[in-house]
C-alpha cells in the first residue's frame, strides 16, 4: 500500500511525475495512462473457466490487469484480474463505478490517454469531466486520417507507456508486489525532462496545426503523384539527394522508434529491387522525388511517398513530405515509409550500410524445406 494504489501518492506528488510531453501538450492538469496488461495462461480443466478467460482478439487464454501509469513509467495502480473475454472498455467502466477513490485525486479536467480500444468507454471518461486523449479513428469511407486528426494521434502516442509482464501463480498478489517493489526500488524507465525532451515536445506543440503544402497540390491537380514522373534506374553515392545525420532524421522524425526500424523496414525493399527502391523525379522539379513501397502492415498494398529536398545545403534539407498511407499527412515527425525513404537515402547509402545475411540464411532454408 506504500507504493501501489489510489492512497499511496498524493495529487502533488502525483504532478511530479510528468514528462515533457505531457506538460507541454496537456498543460499542469494530471495525465494518466490506461492499457490492459495480459498474463497468458493454458487451458484449463474446468471448461467454464477455460471460456472466461479466452481472448477472442488475442486467439489465447489469458487473465487481464488494468495498469493505470503516470506518463514516467511510475505505475500507479493495478486492478484486476478480470476475465480474458473483458475487453479494456468493459474494464475500464467498471473500475470507474465502482471506485471513489478515484476523486480522492482527481479532479475535472485532468487528462486520461488511451488506446483505440477505450472507444465504447470514452463517454463515462467525459461523464466524470476527465479530457480523453485517444488515437483517431478512420472516418467511414475515408482513405487516411486528416492532417489534423493524424497529428493529435501522433501527439497522444508519443505520451502513452505500455507496461506488461507474465505472472501466474498467486496473480493478483505476484503483480501488486511486482509493480509497487519496482515503484521503490528501480530508477524510472523514462525521465522525458532534458531541455532537448522540452525543445522536442515545444516544436511539436508549434507544429501541430501545420499542412503539408505537397498534399495541398495533389489535391488540387496541379501535382499527379502517377503521371510525369521520371524513372531513376540507380542511386548511387553521388545521387544529388542531401546527407542527413542521425540528429537530424531524430528531430525530424519527433524520436528514435521509426529511425531504429528503418533499417527492418528498408531490407526487404532492397532485396526485392536489386538492392534499390523504386523511386522517381518530377519532371518539372527535380527536388520532388517519388517513392512507390509496400505497406509495412500488408504485402499486398503499395503507397507513393513525396519528398520535397533541398539540394542547396540549407539548414532546412528536407522541406516536404507526403504518403498516401493512413497516417501519410502527418506533420509531426511523419510515417514509418516516410522515415525510411529519409534513413536510407539520406544517411545508409552515405556510409555504404550493408544489411544483415542472418535472415537471408534463414530465407534459404526456408525455401528449400
Amino acid at each position: 500500500p506504500s507504493h501501489l494504489g489510489f492512497h499511496h501518492l498524493s495529487r502533488a506528488d502525483a504532478l511530479t511525475h510528468h514528462t515533457a510531453y505531457t506538460e507541454t501538450f496537456f498543460g499542469h492538469s494530471l495525465a494518466l495512462i490506461w492499457d490492459g496488461t495480459y498474463i497468458y495462461c493454458n487451458k484449463s480443466e474446468d471448461h467454464k473457466f477455460q471460456k472466461e478467460t479466452y481472448s477472442g482478439q488475442k486467439c489465447r487464454h489469458l487473465v487481464k490487469f488494468m495498469s493505470i501509469v503516470f506518463p514516467d513509467g511510475y505505475v500507479f495502480d493495478l486492478i484486476g484480474p478480470f476475465n480474458g473475454k473483458e475487453n479494456d472498455a468493459k474494464i475500464s467502466k467498471a473500475i470507474l463505478e465502482m471506485n471513489d477513490d478515484l476523486s480522492m485525486i482527481y479532479e475535472v479536467g485532468d487528462t486520461q490517454i488511451v488506446d483505440r480500444g477505450f472507444r465504447d468507454v470514452a463517454g463515462a471518461f467525459e461523464e466524470l469531466g476527465f479530457d480523453i486523449r485517444m488515437p483517431s479513428f478512420l472516418e467511414k469511407g475515408a482513405k487516411q486520417l486528416e492532417t489534423e486528426q493524424a497529428n493529435e494521434t501522433r501527439m497522444t502516442t508519443k505520451t502513452r507507456w505500455r507496461i506488461s509482464q507474465d505472472f501466474l501463480v498467486n496473480i493478483d498478489v505476484l503483480v501488486r508486489t511486482l509493480a509497487a517493489s519496482l515503484n521503490k526500488c528501480r530508477p524510472r524507465l523514462f525521465h522525458g525532462k532534458s531541455p532537448e525532451d522540452y525543445a522536442l515536445a515545444s516544436k511539436m506543440l508549434l507544429m501541430h496545426n501545420k499542412t503539408s503544402h505537397l498534399q495541398q497540390v495533389i489535391s488540387q491537380g496541379d501535382l499527379s503523384l502517377r503521371k510525369n514522373w521520371k524513372n531513376l534506374l540507380h542511386c548511387d553515392i553521388h545521387f544529388d539527394f542531401p546527407y542527413l545525420t542521425l540528429d537530424f532524421l531524430r528531430e525530424y522524425t519527433c524520436g528514435v522508434y521509426q529511425i531504429k526500424q528503418s533499417s527492418t523496414y528498408a531490407k526487404p525493399h532492397l532485396y526485392d529491387h536489386d538492392g534499390e527502391f523504386e523511386y522517381q523525379l518530377s519532371s518539372s522539379d527535380d527536388t520532388i522525388l517519388r517513392c512507390r513501397i509496400h505497406s509495412k502492415h500488408s504485402s499486398t498494398s503499395k503507397y507513393f511517398l513525396l519528398i520535397h529536398c533541398d539540394k542547396n545545403g540549407t539548414h532546412e534539407s528536407i522541406k516536404d513530405h507526403y504518403c498516401q498511407c493512413k497516417s501519410g499527412a502527418r506533420q509531426l515527425g511523419c510515417c514509418s515509409h516516410i522515415a525510411t525513404v529519409l534513413w536510407y537515402m539520406g544517411y545508409a547509402r552515405h556510409i555504404t550500410w550493408i544489411s544483415s545475411i542472418r535472415t537471408d540464411d534463414y530465407r534459404e532454408k526456408i525455401l528449400k524445406c
